[in-house]
Formats: structure tokens, sequence, C-alpha cells
């Protein structure tokens, strides 16, 4: 090799990319056509869940933070929490994990980060 010539790179050339041979995973097609057929019938801005992180997920407590944040508009973690009569720490874990998983998001309201729901809808992928 000269040194004029780039040595021989292991990164694909995009423009190579060959859409029949890109392994989708069939569960994310499938979730993206439910919520699609979801759109389509009146529930805009819905996020389909899998199943399995479903049963991760949604517990009574967070259920119950679920249900307040589609009611109301705290100001803070702790404000929710007071409201709700749960420990603080408790309520930002669970939070925390709710906004992982694009269910919540925070608004900075001064120095406190209020919690809101993300999305108009949730739902859970079909067993069948």
């Amino acid at each position: 090799m000269s040194e004029f010539e780039e040595p021989p790179s292991s990164v694909s050339d995009p423009n190579e990319f060959q859409s029949e041979e890109a392994n989708i995973d069939d569960r994310l097609e499938y979730r993206a056509a439910f919520s699609e057929t979801l759109t389509q019938h009146g529930f805009p801005d819905t996020l389909v869940l899998a199943r399995e992180r479903a049963e991760d997920v949604f517990h009574d407590r967070r259920l119950d933070l679920l249900d307040y944040l589609q009611e109301n508009e705290p100001d803070s973690v702790r404000a929710l929490a007071d409201d709700l009569g749960y420990d603080k720490g408790v309520v930002s874990r669970d939070l925390q994990k709710l906004a992982r998983l694009d269910i919540i998001e925070y608004v900075e309201e001064g120095r406190a980060k209020a919690p809101r729901l993300k999305h108009n809808h949730i739902a859970i992928e079909p067993i069948v």
C-alpha cells in the first residue's frame, strides 16, 4: 500500500446498505403497527410498551402516581409524594424508572423538577 492509499475501512459504506438485508425485530414492527393503528383510531401520542416491561413497571404505587399525574400537576417530586402520602425517596426512584421508559418527563419550575405525563396514552402490546 502506498502512502497515499487509505487503509481498508471496517465501517460499511452507508450507500451500500440493502434494506432487504436489514434484520428488523418482528416485535418492534408489530409494536409500531399497533401504535399506528391506535393513532388512526383516535388515540394519538400513544406509547406502546412490551408486556415484559409493563409487568416490571406497573404496580399499585406507580399506578397511583400515574393516576394522580393524569389529573394533577404537582409543583415538585416532594409535593407529589406529600399529596399521596408516600416517602419522597421511593416516589423519586419510581419516577426515575418511569422517566427512563419515556412515560413521564420533568418540567423545570425554578429549582424544582415537576413530574408530568409525557404521553396522552400508554398501551401494553397485545398478547397475540
